[in-house]
């Protein structure tokens, strides 16, 4: 077995590749920014000198009756000014749209750099941390780094919408199985080289996640109940109160050209007076809920428009004809299908345009009369309706049909951004009862600070022992091989030359805390914890399509040298009982010396090395390079020294004896 294999030249060569075109990306879109930000500030100065000439000229013509040039002048001058803030609105979108593509760059840049202070947010935090999850998965991901930040969601993640957040999340958390990862890898690798789409994609989620109410409302308000059809006399009313308005406006317009006697003319005038009034009581008094199905459905025409948009873009997936598969799938419910996600948002948006005309300052001197005449939200919303009547049931799907496509973005730029991984190799759970990989490495560290091992785990039977001194990177080898599990399961490459697994499901006890408010100590939260490792792999050992993986960290820690080295035994051999296969951790050498632990165990270890510097002083150095066998070192008791504490206890000592 070759270990502590560094990883290869051509890793970092695809890094820097991607590091170069993110830049040149980066550098050119700034160059466009400065430009259309001096062309907006000039737009700015124009409407500016623009709006005070008009100030100036109607001041002048007020002024002077005798200068009816200057009253022409303040009309053009208002004129070109209006002119103007509507040519400067499309440059400001432009504006905006292209500040959104820099700060998407910037992130993928971010992923390559590690840059976890960038990656951070604390709305996917809270989006992650109200995920769903199983506590077996919910301890893994804290385990293994999967969630949060500085973690391989951190590194993989380029969704920005909730669906996306959320599917990605379970999809790292949840089990690697063969088809599913082979699915969404072949999905993956067809998106890669589409790097202008992905982009563009990219920048729309962006901007729907910005723009945007709640998904999970909008879903609940489109799969509940309808409102209007409880209240059917609002609908028969709106269309009375438009009849009367019409027929009002028409004996008006009669009057005013004479041929309506003075009597009918306040008779209409007293109608539409307590018609107006009693709408807008009903505005006032009835339609609260009416509005705020407005404010689920139709957050504002933008939103909808976006949406609208960035269901389109699954038009980059390609023809219908040339996909198979889970590209084809995603299609169908995206675009193709009669009631498809982007038709349906394109209906929608017609009602959104009608159903906006409140929320502007605009267009609200419009949406008042309509209102006090026809009742307007009720004919929006009796629309609404037919619309929920029509879509509703299949809303669920678009927005996890999105989810699961922006996940396959995100895996997609991964494969795109190192080219150099390695494909995992999958076989049945039937016949391939390890999990093996060549030069595997820890994904979140850099190149630079990566350093790859051959493991192996399994056969079911036999345990994987990793020993070794504090620091030395066991508990790091035993992540790497985690969350290239991960990896492989969500349909990216993995951080290996080879990576060979079936369908798996991990189970870890790494990190584990006593929890005082419950009264519960160390030593009984890593039993809980070891239990439901235990209970897990009982049950997945009913299962012929899988095999359990447990990573087990220098467990339990809390109890006494002799005592620890039979329970662990015990814990492993239930574990083992139930078919599972894995690695334990543990720098206490007499483990490996456990008759019951070594028929079963393949010993591996950590060392460092010792030696002095230039001044004389000892320094330890780690090349985290796994070796066979136990580990002959120990070092708790120099790097006791080596931060001062062991000479002090020895003065100490020495102080007591005399």
């Amino acid at each position: 077995m070759e270990n502590g294999i560094e990883r290869p030249d051509e890793s970092s060569v695809g890094c820097v590749e991607a590091m170069e075109r993110y830049q040149a990306l980066l550098d050119d879109n700034s160059q466009r920014q400065t430009a259309l930000r001096q062309k907006d500030r000039w737009f700015g100065t124009l409407r500016l000198i623009l709006f005070l000439a008009f100030l100036s000229l109607f001041a002048i013509s007020s002024l002077w009756n005798d200068l009816p040039v200057a009253s022409w002048l303040a009309w053009g001058s208002l004129i070109a000014f209006l002119i103007v803030v509507t040519l400067n609105e499309p440059l400001r979108d432009e504006l905006e749209q292209l500040q959104k593509k820099v700060s998407v760059i910037k992130r993928l840049k971010a992923r390559l750099n590690r840059d976890w202070e960038y990656l951070g947010s604390k709305r996917i935090d809270r989006i992650i941390e109200e995920l769903d999850l199983p506590p077996v998965q919910r301890a893994v991901a804290s385990d293994l780094d999967l969630l949060g930040k500085a973690s391989l969601f951190s590194l993989v993640s380029m969704a920005f919408t909730e669906p996306g957040i959320r599917t990605l999340g379970r999809w790292l958390c949840g089990p690697s199985e063969s088809q599913a990862a082979s699915e969404r890898a072949v999905a993956a690798a067809t998106l890669a080289p589409l790097r202008e789409k992905r982009l563009r994609f990219y920048t729309l989620s962006r901007q729907v996640s910005e723009s945007s109410g709640s998904p999970d409302q909008f879903v609940r308000w489109a799969q509940g109940d309808f409102w209007l059809v409880h209240r059917m006399w609002l609908a028969h009313w709106s269309r009375l109160s438009t009849a009367i308005s019409v027929a009002g406006i028409a004996c008006l317009a009669a009057g005013l050209a004479g041929w309506s006697a003075p009597w009918l003319m306040k008779l209409v005038f007293i109608a539409l007076g307590i018609l107006i009034f009693g709408n807008l009581a009903i505005t006032t008094l009835m339609l609260g809920p009416a509005h705020a199905v407005f404010s689920v459905a139709m957050s504002n025409r933008r939103a909808v428009r976006d949406y609208q948009e960035i269901y389109a873009s699954a038009e980059l997936l390609g023809p219908t004809e040339a996909n198979q598969g889970l590209l084809f799938r995603l299609r169908q419910v995206l675009l193709d299908d009669e009631l498809s996600a982007c038709r349906g948002m394109a209906d929608l948006q017609k009602l959104a345009r009608a159903g906006g005309l409140r929320q502007s300052a605009g267009t609200f001197l419009i949406y008042l009369p309509l209102q006090c005449l026809t009742l307007w939200d009720i004919r929006v919303l009796a629309q609404l309706e037919r619309w929920k009547e029509t879509y509703g049931q299949r809303v669920g799907d678009w927005f996890k049909t999105l989810g699961e496509l922006e996940a396959l973005m995100s895996i997609a730029a991964m494969r795109d951004d190192y080219p150099s991984w390695g494909e995992p190799t999958w076989v049945e759970a039937t016949e391939g009862q390890q999990v093996s990989g060549t030069a595997i490495g820890h994904p979140l560290l850099s190149d630079r600070d990566r350093v790859c091992n051959d493991v192996t785990l399994g056969p079911q039977g036999s345990v994987l022992l990793v020993t070794g001194s504090n620091m030395s990177g066991k508990s790091t080898m035993m992540r790497s091989v985690g969350l290239n599990i991960s990896l492989a399961g969500i349909g990216a490459s993995v951080c290996a030359q080879s990576f060979k697994l079936p369908t798996v499901e991990l189970v870890t006890s790494i990190r584990v805390s006593d929890d005082v408010s419950q009264g519960v100590s160390f030593y009984m939260a890593e039993l809980q914890r070891l239990k439901s490792v235990v209970d897990h792999a009982r049950e997945l050992s009913k299962k012929d399509d899988r095999l359990c993986v447990f990573l087990l960290d220098e467990i339990l820690q809390g109890t006494n040298s002799r005592e620890r080295q039979i329970a662990v035994v015990q814990v492993l051999q239930h574990l083992m009982n139930f078919g599972a296969i894995g690695a334990i951790s543990t720098h206490d050498l007499e483990l490996a010396d456990e008759p019951d632990l070594m028929s079963v165990a393949e010993v591996v270890h950590f060392r460092e090395t010792i030696r002095p510097d230039a001044e004389g002083k000892e320094r330890m150095t780690f090349d985290y390079q796994m070796r066979q066998g136990v580990s002959p070192t120990t070092n708790a008791l120099r790097l006791l020294q080596m931060v001062g504490l062991g000479q002090e206890l020895n003065d100490h000592d020495t102080g007591n004896q005399e």
